[in-house]
């Protein structure tokens, strides 16, 4: 095998590991709440032993010792040799926090990891210590006792290929547990990879087979079938009522005495009939319908299909020429199918929020612990989809909000008793859709922010003058000003001014918008709207002067038309008489000072924009377009209504208006 094939089996080992821990922090949490799961004792036992098993065969030998003395740690926990508490929890979060460092540079040189090693080392040294009769593992003899007879339904998955794992030693594996007395295919359904029945006979449990599966434990359903040999006819006859319940195992015809028996699909066996056989396998796909690709190659699928739509929108352009008639028709058929070939590849790019929650889970539990404070950590609508890169960016503000919730907003225990609270406080982390927006809720139910408070703070910084008449929106804003804080101290947590800064700037260059809300004594919500894609979007062409500008086409709730000279006469007041309401507006003419000949009529526009209206004024309503954007970056520094670009297809290039900036700054600039 060449260093190349190493290295890739070596980073695909990395992903793996990364995803099992991620896993790892979610279960560990949960075990918190019911530390007698057995089943939770055992996915972290599993996962120890997964990790361990393969992390030595790519060098990582730090990585190798640390899982297997956890492993050792959760296998007298899970045998009851060891009391699952707190302290075993605590340490096994930093354990997964180290596994993560480890993973990231092999060579980190920790303190931290050898006391961890030592601390383990020391419990499973004191249990075996203080037992008279030690309980390590031996070997059964095969011969001793009543054997069981388990059946496992394996599914032969695409992945177990592409992870090079030899099926030959899995098998291998059972037979050194027990003896297989068969193996038989199952029906496939479809286009799916084949599943294989395997029944073994032995004197073995269910952790003994768990473990011999340890490298295709996710791709088996294992079920226990009887405490005795059902492949002996006498013990069959003898022992048919204490078969476990019908539903669960198979209907069974067992062979004669002197007929063979093949470990291939053969027709002179009869091949066991599972009564719930679908089910069984519908809990083996559920976790199948997932397939892992890297950023980058979903990053390139983006550039090609807006090289498509770019393509698609030129020939559309063309074909409006004399002598294309002809073919026109399936330009516009190239046309339909790019706008659906996008719609799917941005559908490829979107993650539920609900992986994100385990890191949110173990934030929230750590910063509790450390503040001295009682938290109930909800989630709602984790199902909600975001695009990968927004996901990226959207995971900073979050942190910084439910820090901020923890540390200002949740008060301690006898804090809340006095105000007449339960003693808990409770963090709500919320999203949903909202027509062409996703919306991301952080709220918790504590004391709320104090508006004087805040004011204060602001004149003191210079930020505000004492007689300024503000709203509690413009208040609160004033949170999100650098190097502003509340903190009466600094902290590990809080006190420095950075945090709703950094969350404000965020969402900005996500063109989201960010509102805040509270009352005292009440609690506090902060809400992200963003928009489903930032790469693609639909929008509204328009013309002033000689530049093209694009308008997001959900923001655009009224097309309609003005006298220039109304408009201009109006420009010093910055309000337009529309429908009976003075309306907020801008001249795209006087804000970015173009020139050149004037129609009678201004085109009107009308934007609804974070509850509020206002209209935009160009020369030419163009028409729909559906616009590939590309990021500007200094070029159009200087003009922050400018957030993107995209290139038409008579290769002009249109500017992408910023609506919420337009909106946030529409009283304060000169038009």
């Amino acid at each position: 095998m060449s260093v190349n094939d190493i290295s890739k089996f070596r980073d695909l080992f990395i992903d793996e590991a990364t995803n099992l821990l991620n896993s790892m922090e979610s279960i560990l949490l949960q075990l918190e709440e019911n530390p007698q799961n057995i089943d939770l004792i055992q996915e972290v036992f599993r996962v120890m032993h997964t990790i361990k098993g393969v992390s030595g065969m790519y060098g990582f030998d730090a990585i190798s010792d640390l899982t297997h003395n956890t492993e050792n740690i959760y296998d007298l926990i899970r045998n009851g040799s060891l009391t699952l508490n707190k302290e075993i929890l605590d340490n096994t979060l930093i354990i997964v926090d180290q596994l993560f460092a480890l993973l990231k540079d092999e060579k980190v040189q920790n303190k931290e990891i050898a006391e961890l090693q030592k601390q383990l080392i020391s419990w499973c040294n004191k249990v075996v210590n203080s037992s008279k009769q030690p309980k390590p593992k031996v070997a059964v003899n095969i011969n001793e006792g009543s054997p069981v007879t388990y059946n496992v339904i394996f599914h032969a998955h695409q992945q177990i290929v592409d992870r090079r794992i030899n099926i030959f030693y899995t098998i291998k594996d059972l037979a050194d547990i027990g003896e297989i007395r068969s193996i038989n295919s199952l029906p496939v359904i479809g286009d799916e990879e084949e599943r294989w029945s395997i029944f073994v006979v032995g004197h073995f449990n269910q952790m003994d087979i768990e473990d011999a599966l340890m490298f295709v434990f996710e791709y088996c359903i294992i079920r226990k079938v009887a405490d005795f040999d059902i492949f002996d006819t006498e013990e069959m006859d003898k022992n048919r009522i204490a078969l476990l319940s019908e539903e669960d195992i198979p209907q069974i015809t067992v062979p004669q005495k002197g007929e063979s028996i093949s470990c291939k699909p053969s027709h002179e066996i009869a091949q066991p009939q599972l009564s719930n056989t679908e089910s069984m396998i519908a809990s083996i796909r559920q976790n199948m319908n997932r397939v892992a690709v890297d950023s980058e190659k979903l990053d390139y699928l983006m550039y090609l299909v807006s090289e498509l739509i770019t393509t698609s929108s030129q020939l559309n352009l063309t074909s409006h020429e004399k002598g294309l008639e002809r073919v026109r028709p399936q330009i516009e058929k190239l046309d339909k199918l790019s706008k659906q070939f996008r719609n799917n590849a941005l559908d490829i790019r979107l993650i539920p929020i609900r992986d994100m929650v385990p890191k949110f889970n173990r934030l929230v539990r750590d910063i509790s612990n450390n503040l001295g404070k009682e938290i109930e950590f909800v989630t709602e609508g984790m199902e909600t989809e975001l695009d990968k890169s927004s996901i990226d960016m959207v995971a900073e503000p979050l942190v910084h909000m439910l820090r901020n919730a923890l540390d200002h907003g949740i008060e301690k225990p006898e804090e809340r008793e006095e105000a007449g609270k339960d003693s808990k406080g409770v963090i709500r982390l919320k999203a949903y859709n909202l027509g062409n927006n996703i919306v991301i809720e952080v709220s918790d139910d504590g004391k709320g922010i104090n508006r004087q408070h805040i004011i204060t703070k602001g004149m003191e910084k210079g930020l505000i003058q004492s007689g300024d008449n503000l709203s509690d929106k413009e208040v609160y804003n004033l949170m999100c000003e650098p190097g502003f804080s509340t903190a009466a101290e600094v902290t590990s947590i809080s006190g420095r001014g950075v945090g709703m800064d950094v969350v404000k700037q965020k969402i900005a260059e996500m063109r989201g918008e960010l509102d805040i809300t509270s009352e005292l004594g009440k609690g506090t919500t902060f809400t992200i709207k963003l928009q489903q894609s930032i790469a693609i979007l639909d929008t509204l062409l328009v013309r002033s002067g000689t530049m093209k500008f694009l308008l997001p086409l959900s923001d655009v709730e009224i097309c309609s038309q003005l006298p220039y000279q109304s408009v201009e006469s109006r420009i010093k007041h910055s309000t337009i008489d529309f429908e009976e309401e003075l309306v907020p507006f801008v001249s795209l003419r006087n804000l970015f000072g173009l020139n050149g000949q004037k129609n009678k009529m201004a085109k009107m526009i009308l934007i609804k924009k974070n509850n509020s209206k206002f209209a935009v004024f160009a020369d030419e309503i163009m028409g729909q377009h559906q616009a590939v954007l590309k990021p500007m970056g200094e070029l159009v520094k200087s003009h922050e209504e400018i957030s993107a670009a995209s290139v038409l297809g008579n290769g002009e290039v249109a500017f992408l208006l910023d609506t919420n900036s337009i909106n946030q700054n529409l009283y304060t600039k000169a038009v």
